[in-house]
């Protein structure tokens, strides 16, 4: 009841409302616009002076309407986007021209407020000198990979770093809790979810405790992924005992694009010593504390070496954003950091609403791994509604020979979603794409892995909301000696997994559905 009460106050609620408040005030505005004026006027129906009125008004309303629709639809046509996020945005505008209208300018804009651009912008000033990826680099035809990322973010690849896998929750939190009590200057932590609960208690009595030691402790968390998951004075509280604590984009009753652009990162970072990212929330389910949709199955990496900079670098991103002012980033990343006796390299990265540099870096980083697959890739996504582009590299692959293993959870979260990401699995499987039904219940992970050799363990999903909308991070990982465990995790899955059948198919209406819903999820 506590958390169906958040829930029913939170951030969702109030864009529900606001949206159908919108929606009524255009059918009202398109329908009843003599009886709004005669009302509001007290004048006369049958006056031939009044209707003369309500038609000057009725047309001034068209007009106005119809050169909004007609500067946005040249803003859409004349925007340097790909075509499969403006076409449903010009095809609603020819339809209901005010509507798609006032729509555009509240989720139309993909890219960065131009207060957030100055604080991301600000940012690089501080570090961006510091990484060039160096072509001598002993990264094969891997190095494009690195290229891009370091081009688009300004981060840089390590060697000499140390990288540990978690396979699962279980394996990941009991550690993840000790460390946090070895801190003594900093802990930087970065989630979508924190919610009530076993983990979130231990972790929150060490950062107080830590608080009270002198150790500068960082969180945020976003409002909307935490609606209903923690008290909304959360960040308030945790503030007045020394804890550093903003949520991210937090809701107000206002319609704004903004609201579309969640933090779905998850980072912690203790001291110089360790950093941690990959898939899971701060969430007991995450760990099978308690059991939602079957068996929780999520991976996160330990990172020890310089890599750790790059996350620190991410981590503060957000968190000025959260803030609304620049940290001192020399403070914490001009450090010289052990070297560690390990093979590969390590590059860690943030992604941003259309991407940080205006370029959807996600969905290019796994399309460039797609790219340098010679032999054979693994792919777990709880999520299967991507783009067209990515749609694209993952047949490409398989059709030239490489051998492509796609994991979607077996009992999904979102069954709606799954449905939609059904409709994908025919067009994947005809070009030879393996399609795995995760049967013990449902896999979070956002995990790939190239011929053994080159992988990304993140955050990311294969759908729109996070290549396109979202705050999003991961880590690229190349001849580590971790990549085998990864791996024989891939494996181990397929095994406890049931493939889709070559004569898969849908309901006819189910179908339907779903193909109008695939026409609308670029919007949104």
């Amino acid at each position: 009841m506590k958390r169906f009460i958040r829930n029913l106050l939170s951030g969702y609620l109030f864009i529900l409302l606001a949206l159908l408040v919108e929606v009524l005030v255009f059918l009202i505005l398109q329908y009843k616009m003599d009886d709004i004026i005669v009302a509001i006027f007290d004048l006369k129906q049958d006056d031939p002076n009044v209707q003369i009125g309500i038609l000057i008004s009725y047309v001034l309303f068209r007009v106005i309407a119809y050169v909004l629709a007609f500067i946005i639809f040249f803003k859409v046509l004349n925007k340097a986007e790909n075509p499969e996020f403006k076409i449903p945005w010009l095809v609603g505008i020819l339809l209901l021209p005010f509507f798609f209208s006032i729509m555009y300018f509240i989720f139309g804009n993909h890219g960065l407020r131009k207060r957030d651009r100055k604080i991301v912008d600000g940012s690089k000033s501080k570090y961006e000198h510091q990484y060039i990826v160096d072509e001598q680099v002993d990264l094969g035809t891997a190095c494009g990979t690195f290229k891009y990322i370091n081009a688009t973010t300004k981060l840089g690849c390590h060697d000499g770093n140390r990288v540990k896998y978690y396979k699962t929750g279980e394996e990941f939190f009991p550690e993840f809790i000790e460390s946090l009590k070895t801190a003594k200057e900093f802990i930087f932590i970065e989630f979508f979810i924190i919610s009530d609960g076993k983990y979130w208690s231990e972790v929150k009595d060490i950062l107080i405790e830590k608080a009270n030691e002198g150790v500068e402790i960082r969180l945020i968390y976003d409002d909307m992924g935490c609606s209903g998951t923690i008290a909304s004075n959360t960040a308030r509280k945790l503030r007045k005992l020394g804890i550093k604590c903003y949520k991210f984009h937090p809701f107000r009753p206002i319609l704004s694009g903004m609201y579309n652009n969640r933090d779905h990162r998850k980072i912690v970072i203790i001291d110089h010593e360790m950093a941690y990212t990959g898939g899971m929330n701060l969430a007991d389910e995450y760990g099978n504390v308690i059991k939602r949709f079957g068996y929780w199955k999520d991976t996160m990496v330990r990172i020890e070496g310089s890599a750790i900079n790059n996350l620190i670098i991410t981590f503060l991103q957000n968190y000025d954003l959260a803030c609304g002012k620049l940290s001192d980033y020399d403070k914490y990343i001009k450090y010289e950091y052990k070297k560690y006796d390990e093979d590969g390299y390590v590059m860690p990265f943030g992604d941003g609403p259309g991407g940080i540099d205006d370029a959807l870096i996600g969905e290019q980083t796994y399309i460039n791994i797609l790219h340098y697959a010679k032999h054979e890739v693994f792919i777990s996504t709880p999520y299967l509604v991507p783009t067209y582009g990515l749609i694209d590299a993952l047949r490409n692959a398989a059709m030239r020979g490489v051998k492509v293993h796609l994991i979607v959870p077996g009992i999904p979260d979102k069954k709606l979603v799954y449905k939609v990401a059904e409709t994908n699995f025919k067009y994947l499987m005809e070009s030879g794409i393996k399609i795995h039904r995760y049967t013990p219940g449902f896999n979070h992970m956002k995990t790939i892995l190239a011929d053994g050799k080159l992988a990304m363990v993140g955050t990311i999903n294969f759908d729109f909301r996070s290549l396109v909308h979202h705050y999003e991070c991961g880590a690229v990982l190349y001849k580590v000696d971790c990549l085998k465990e990864i791996k024989d995790d891939f494996l181990e899955m397929i095994k406890a997994s049931e493939e889709v059948p070559e004569n898969f198919k849908q309901n006819f209406f189910i179908k339907l559905l779903c193909a109008v819903l695939k026409i609308i999820t670029p919007l949104m």
